[in-house]
C-alpha cells in the first residue's frame, strides 16, 4: 500500500524537516556570503549585504532550528501532538518561501516577506493554547519571547526596505539574536542537566530557583534597555565615555549592567551543572561548550561597552559560538535520541564539533590581530564543513522511520 506524502516519517515531528532544511540553508547562506565577500559574485540582493547575511542567519537558519527545538520540547512538556503532517509541511513551506523576501523580485519579494511573517503567527497560534494552561506557567515566557521575536522580525524586514530608518535594521536583527539566545537559555536550562543525568550515573546538581527566576525574566529588561539605547542613542557604537556622563551614557550603563548580570547569572548556573563531568561524552560536552560560548559572549559584549572588546567579535561569540555550537549539539543529540537510536556521537560528528569550535575561535579572536580576511573566510569554511558533515550523516536518520517502529 502506497504511503501518502504527509505520512512520510519526515512529517512525524517538527525537528526532522526543520533540522535538515535549516542546516542546508545555513550552508547556503554562509557560502553565498563568502562569495560576496571575496567579490566572486556581485551582490544581487536589494539590501546591504551585511544586513542580508545577518537577517538570513537569524530568520532563516536559526529560526528553522529553533522551531525544531520548540515544537519538540513543548510536545514533550505537554505530552501532546502539536505539529505534524500537513500543518508541519505548510509551516516549513512558508518559512522556505520567506527566504526570497530580500531579493529584487518586485511583488514576489513582498509576498515572500508576508509568508515569512505569517509563519511566525502560525507558530504563536500553535503554541498559545499549549503554553497558557496553568500547568505550563513556568514555560510561558517562551511564548512571550517568540512574540517579541516576531515583532523584531517584522521591524527588521521593513527597516531593511527603508520603510523605517534603514540604520535601525541591525538593531532589530541583534535584538532577534538575543531572543534566540534567551530561548536557548530556557531550553538549555531544562534539557542540559536532564541529558547529563541520563548519561552520567550518580549525577546531581544544586537547584537555585531564585537564580532561575532571574535568568527567566532579566532578558525582558535587556530588550527594553536595548530598544531605548537604539532609539535614543541611535547607534550600534556602544563605547561608554565615563568622563562625560549624559542621558545616553546612563542608557548605555544600564545595558552594560544588564549584560554583565546575564554573564554572571549564567556562569553561576553553568558551573552548578558541573560541566567538567561531561568530558568523556562528546554528545554532552558539545552542549556545555555551546553554553560556555553564551556565557563568554555576554562577558565580551559587556566589555564592548567599556571599549575593551570589538562589538562584532562579541556578537559572533554569541552567534557562531552560543547559537551555532549549542544548536549543533542539540540537532545531533535530538536527531539520535528522538529517532530511537543510540545517543553516541560518531567520530565524524566529534570532528564536526571540533571544526565548529575552531570556527568560533577564528571568527572571534583573529580580528583582534587584524586578520579580518582570515577570520571571515576560514570560519565560514569551517561552518560549511561542519554542517555538511551533519547533512552527510543525518539525512538518512531524519528522513527514515524509527528502527523500533514507533511513530515519531
Amino acid at each position: 500500500m502506497k504511503t501518502s506524502f504527509f505520512q512520510w516519517s519526515l512529517w512525524n515531528t517538527a525537528f526532522r524537516p526543520f533540522f535538515w532544511f535549516g542546516s542546508v540553508y545555513g550552508i547556503l547562506v554562509i557560502g553565498f556570503w563568502l562569495l560576496i565577500l571575496s567579490n566572486a559574485i556581485t551582490n544581487p540582493i536589494q539590501i546591504n549585504s551585511i544586513h542580508w547575511h545577518s537577517y538570513e542567519i537569524v530568520f532563516g537558519f536559526s529560526k528553522a532550528i529553533v522551531l525544531g527545538f520548540l515544537f519538540t520540547a513543548v510536545q514533550n512538556w505537554t505530552n501532546s501532538s502539536i505539529l505534524k503532517g500537513k500543518n508541519l509541511f505548510f509551516l516549513l513551506l512558508f518559512w522556505t518561501l520567506g527566504r526570497f523576501s530580500m531579493y529584487p523580485l518586485g511583488i514576489v519579494s513582498f509576498l515572500s516577506f508576508g509568508l515569512d511573517i505569517s509563519s511566525d503567527l502560525m507558530v504563536i497560534l500553535l503554541l498559545y493554547p499549549k503554553l497558557t494552561v496553568p500547568t505550563q506557567k513556568h514555560n510561558r515566557p517562551i511564548l512571550y519571547h517568540y512574540g517579541l521575536f516576531s515583532v523584531f522580525h517584522l521591524l527588521a524586514g521593513i527597516a531593511a526596505r527603508s520603510v523605517l530608518n534603514s540604520e535601525m535594521t541591525l538593531l532589530y536583527i541583534h535584538l532577534s539574536i538575543f531572543v534566540i539566545l534567551f530561548l536557548i537559555l530556557i531550553i538549555g536550562g531544562r534539557v542540559v542537566p536532564f541529558f547529563t543525568g541520563v548519561v552520567i550515573q550518580g549525577y546531581s546538581f544544586k537547584r537555585m530557583p531564585k537564580l532561575e527566576t532571574v535568568i527567566l525574566y532579566l532578558p525582558f529588561v535587556f530588550y527594553v534597555s536595548k530598544l531605548i539605547q537604539g532609539n535614543l542613542v541611535n547607534s550600534e557604537s556602544i563605547h561608554l565615555d565615563i568622563a562625560n556622563l549624559n542621558l545616553s551614557s546612563l542608557i548605555l550603563i544600564t545595558t552594560f549592567l544588564v549584560s554583565f548580570t546575564l554573564f554572571v547569572t549564567n556562569l553561576i548556573r553553568y558551573v552548578s551543572w558541573k560541566p567538567w563531568r561531561s568530558y568523556k561524552k562528546p554528545i554532552l560536552w558539545i552542549l556545555y561548550t555551546g553554553y560556555f560560548w553564551v556565557c563568554l559572549g555576554f562577558l565580551l559584549y559587556s566589555l564592548a561597552y567599556l571599549g575593551f572588546f570589538p562589538v562584532s567579535s562579541a556578537i559572533h561569540s554569541l552567534t557562531v559560538g552560543g547559537i551555532g555550537v549549542f544548536i549543533y549539539g542539540m540537532i545531533t543529540r535530538v536527531s539520535l535520541g528522538h529517532t530511537g537510536r543510540s545517543i553516541v556521537a560518531s567520530p565524524l560528528t566529534v570532528g564536526a564539533y571540533v571544526i565548529l569550535n575552531f570556527a568560533v575561535l577564528v571568527r572571534v579572536f583573529f580580528p583582534l590581530f587584524g586578520k579580518y580576511t582570515w577570520a571571515y573566510h576560514l570560519s565560514g569554511i569551517c561552518w560549511i564543513l561542519a554542517f555538511s558533515l551533519f547533512i552527510f550523516q543525518y539525512t538518512k536518520i531524519l528522513f527514515s522511520p524509527r528502527p523500533d517502529g514507533k511513530p515519531a
